[in-house]
């Protein structure tokens, strides 16, 4: 794309519906040929989006360039749950934690000299996607930071919640919401062990960044009702919605977040824990949030 951007399409067996796309950058005297390897830091995004995302609506290619680390911004599907499909016992297509923890990992560390010193962050389902992944993979990165991520999947309603918005959201490409996880009742042994809250101790030893708002109302980042009515054209459903769905879920996201900061300090594990109060499940807060926690991932990143 220029000098420090490259594109890639991955062919890989376990994701059938796409061949997904991922985009790295490279830092400064950065070489395919060099001698040594580069820190690199796994970016995921969020619902339906694709991995563009982050490009489109922030500056992260500013933010990193003065880094000597490896940026990856991986596809995750439309709503894949950033999970290997249960698919009602038999497992199988799509394995979005199998294409991100292990083959995207190895693609990056053999063709781009990516090293072993990794870091996660995400936003929204890519913020509990990152939290997944750092508890279901002890020390595999050195730091984890979440946006606005649900924390705790298991925690009373949130289940439904998490099934109802696969069923509500159109823009994903979900036909069965059970797909991912099984049935949150028969299936239960499945959600917890893809829960980042009741695996908590998994995360000792890693860095742990988690933000989101609690109070599920408009915060002075939030854009005004004239900004949201231009953004969605005058689309009156869209805009009840635009406020709804970022009001009620940054809520309940909260709460999740409530939990798994009080857990992980019963048990003594550090993390940098910002929940801001009011604000709503939007860009600008995500924009935000990432930036204060980059010079903590560096850190981590390089020791």
């Amino acid at each position: 794309m220029d000098g420090r951007t490259v594109d890639v399409t991955i062919d890989t067996p376990g994701i059938a519906g796409i061949d997904p796309k991922a985009r790295i950058l490279v830092p400064e005297g950065w070489s395919k040929d060099a001698a040594r390897t580069w820190p690199v830091l796994y970016v995921l995004s969020g619902g339906p989006d694709t991995y563009t995302i982050w490009s489109d609506k922030t500056d992260i290619e500013e933010t990193a360039a003065g880094d000597d680390v490896i940026v990856v911004m991986p596809d995750s599907g439309k709503g894949g749950g950033f999970v290997d499909w249960y698919n009602g016992g038999k497992g199988g297509d799509p394995k979005w934690e199998t294409f991100h923890t292990k083959e995207l990992s190895q693609l990056v560390e053999r063709n781009f000299r990516g090293g072993t010193s990794r870091a996660i962050m995400g936003l929204s389902s890519g913020g509990s996607g990152a939290l997944m992944y750092a508890t279901r993979n002890p020390g595999f990165y050195k730091y984890v930071a979440s946006y606005s991520g649900i924390a705790h999947i298991t925690k009373p309603g949130i289940p439904t919640i998490m099934l109802l918005s696969d069923v509500i959201d159109g823009s994903t490409e979900n036909p069965n919401p059970y797909g991912k996880l099984g049935d949150p009742l028969w299936d239960r042994w499945n959600w917890l062990e893809h829960d980042p809250y009741v695996n908590a101790s998994t995360l000792r030893g890693t860095g742990v960044y988690l933000s989101s708002g609690t109070t599920g109302l408009v915060g002075e980042l939030d854009l005004t009702l004239p900004e949201v009515i231009e953004e969605k054209n005058g689309d009156a459903v869209e805009v009840v919605k635009a406020y709804a769905a970022g009001s009620i879920s940054e809520k309940l996201i909260g709460m999740t977040n409530e939990d798994l900061a009080a857990r992980l300090k019963a048990m003594n594990i550090p993390a940098t824990v910002h929940l801001y109060g009011n604000g709503l499940h939007s860009w600008p807060w995500w924009n935000r949030e990432y930036k204060l926690a980059w010079p903590l991932i560096m850190k981590a990143l390089n020791g």
